[in-house]
C-alpha cells in the first residue's frame, strides 16, 4: 500500500466533484492510503466555507504533520532550487517535503511546479 498525498489543488478538485480527480482518487482509495499535509488542510479550511465538509474529508484520510524533519528537508530543497535560480511557492515546497519525509506520492494538477524537486515521487 502506497501513500498518495493530495496537494491543495487536487483536494479541491476532488471536493468540487471534478470528474478526473474523483475518478483517479476513487482508484487510489481502493488500493492506497490517501493523505494531505496539515498545511493543505489549513488552506482548505480557510478557503472553503463548508467547514463540515472539509472536516469530514480530513477525518476520512490521513493528515501528515509538518515537523522538524519536514523543515529540514524543505530547507534542503529550497537551497538546491535556489542554486539553479528556480523559484517555488512555500506551499509547494512544504508539501513536497512532507511527501519525501513520509515516502508518499504527490497527487497534483500542478505537476510543473514540482518538476525540479529531486526525490519527489508523483502520480
Amino acid at each position: 500500500m502506497e501513500k498518495i498525498c493530495l496537494d491543495y489543488y487536487a483536494a479541491l478538485d476532488f471536493l468540487r466533484g471534478e470528474p478526473t480527480a474523483v475518478e483517479k482518487l476513487n482508484y487510489y482509495m481502493n488500493n492506497d492510503e490517501i493523505c494531505i499535509s496539515a498545511l493543505t488542510l489549513a488552506h482548505l479550511l480557510y478557503t472553503i466555507k463548508k467547514q463540515d465538509v472539509i472536516i469530514s474529508f480530513a477525518n476520512s484520510i490521513t493528515v501528515l504533520p509538518i515537523d522538524r524533519k519536514v523543515a529540514i528537508v524543505s530547507s534542503k530543497i529550497r537551497n538546491e532550487l535556489a542554486e539553479n535560480n528556480i523559484e517555488i511557492s512555500q506551499e509547494a515546497l512544504i508539501n513536497a517535503a512532507v511527501c519525501i519525509v513520509n515516502d508518499a506520492f504527490l497527487f497534483t494538477r500542478k505537476a510543473a511546479e514540482y518538476e525540479k524537486i529531486k526525490g519527489l515521487k508523483k502520480v
